[in-house]
């Protein structure tokens, strides 16, 4: 059996090329930046509708757990390993090559669909701006800016994305200090407190099984925590700036998710909110500043485009990165003279641009689907990452390794992993027997079942080939 240091030698190997030149500071908010998108901007406004403000609340924090066990897990295996493939190359390693070419093409699949549906929400957000101009004039526009910023080398990429995140951050505070200042009556002149949050029916309007209906939105909103692992790959210093960057990034979007739907639930009544505009502009129409609905509109639609800048980065890595594997064709893993997986960033913008497509739909609808496959594509990564880190510390100490050694262990190990796969296994048995979610069931498993049998197959065609 290879030894551990040849493990991670030969990983780390397939995974060079990319320019290392991102730091903590880039790393975390390039991960905020990915997170903090219309989950929260737009689609809270459907979860707290469906759910109540109590529901929502619960909902937001059952997705917070979830992330937080997976990135508990992945963070031990980033740190060690810090590659930009990330769950492809760690489930090709420990799980199996088979495994690895699935996760991998089922996380570029999410990745690229993620850019889809920013776009399609950053399209019903100008809507609301300028009503006369088509849907995709915005949407060709956006996708042309997306492509810019993507031909970046990664020093100048992380420096844009993490002032495009500051933007969300300091959108977020003043948020949440308007918020406080309706509640208390400050502003509007009329405190009220906690009454849209426990008036209308409750707290919990529509009971239980409407927590459940909307749990993929909310893990949806939770959906690109695990990119902080894509950026480990062109980290300065992993081992250092990796832990710092994971535990700063768990506390900052669980705190920032939960304060805002608290707030909004309290300032906004929940029947008013809905997929038709971002529930943070009615915040401020209800209050009275209707003058202020338009800056916030603005403000989501660059949150959008960061959200899906982040994507399209994480799309172009892990393609990349399955080509460097030989799970994709060998162009893919070509770079241009800035370092940029180029041929890799062409093959994820050409797919994700499916929004021109669903442009001519009802977009509402679409983005709601969208959501919807990309949370249960999702669950299936997460699932990977904590069964290749059970099975990475195994192999670790069976080599006589010392879990101290570790610059990153996973805490309450084996409870973690275990309880995240028993939590994922819930929620997709919950999914099965919700009509409304059903579909991402029947969408997802399918494409997962292909992918596998279409690798074990070519796979074995090739070996024939080279024994011929």
């Amino acid at each position: 059996m290879k030894s551990n240091n040849n493990e991670i030698k030969e990983v780390l190997d397939k995974s060079k090329g990319l320019e290392r030149s991102l730091s903590s500071r880039h790393i975390q908010m390039y991960t905020l930046g990915s997170t903090i998108g219309t989950g929260i901007f737009l689609a809270s406004g459907y979860v707290i509708h469906n759910a109540g403000p109590g529901g929502a609340v619960v909902a937001y924090l059952i997705g917070a757990l979830i992330m937080y066990l997976m990135m508990s897990c992945l963070g031990e295996l980033t740190v060690a390993m810090p590659v930009s493939g990330n769950v492809q190359a760690y489930a090709t390693e420990f799980i199996s090559p088979a495994i690895g070419f699935t996760s991998g093409w089922m996380k570029w699949i999410s990745c690229a669909v993620t850019v889809t549906a920013q776009l399609v929400a950053s399209a019903i957000i100008m809507k609301n701006i300028f009503p006369t101009v088509n849907s995709l004039v915005w949407i060709v526009a956006f996708t042309i800016l997306l492509v810019l910023l993507n031909v970046l080398p990664a020093r100048n990429y992380g420096e844009t994305e993490f002032w495009f995140a500051s933007v969300k951050i300091i959108a977020v505070v003043l948020f949440v200090i308007v918020g406080i200042g309706i509640m208390t009556g400050v502003i509007g002149g009329k405190s009220i407190g906690f009454t849209n949050f426990v008036n209308d029916g409750g707290a919990f309007p529509n009971g239980f099984k409407a927590i459940v209906v909307c749990m993929l939105s909310a893990i949806f909103a939770f959906g690109g925590s695990d990119l902080i692992a894509t950026a480990a790959g062109e980290s300065k210093n992993p081992g250092v700036e990796m832990p710092k960057a994971i535990k700063g990034y768990v506390i900052s979007i669980t705190l920032i998710y939960v304060v805002c739907v608290i707030l909004i639930g309290c300032v906004l009544p929940w029947r008013e909110a809905n997929l038709a505009g971002s529930p943070f502009a009615y915040m401020f129409k209800s209050a009275g500043i209707s003058s202020a609905a338009l800056l916030v509109n603005i403000i989501v639609v660059t949150s959008a485009l960061s959200s899906a800048n982040g994507f399209l980065y994480a799309s172009t890595r892990t393609l990349w990165s399955l080509a460097k594997h030989k799970q994709a064709p060998k162009i893919l893993a070509k770079l241009n003279k800035n370092k940029v997986p180029i041929y890799s960033l062409a093959i994820s913008i050409a797919f994700a641009s499916f929004a021109i497509v669903s442009s001519f739909i009802a977009a509402d609808t679409v983005y709601l689907f969208l959501i919807s496959l990309l949370a249960s594509i999702d669950i299936f990564i997460y699932s990977i990452d904590c069964i290749c880190q059970m099975r990475f510390r195994k192999r670790y100490i069976s080599e006589g390794n010392k879990v101290e050694d570790l610059k990153y262990r996973t805490p309450f190990y084996p409870v973690t992993p275990i309880l995240a796969l028993i939590l994922y296994g819930i929620i997709v048995i919950a999914m099965i027997f919700d009509p409304t979610e059903k579909i991402a069931v029947i969408t997802g498993v399918p494409t997962i079942i292909i992918l596998y049998i279409s690798f074990k197959y070519f796979s074995k065609k090739i070996e024939n080939t080279n024994v011929l």
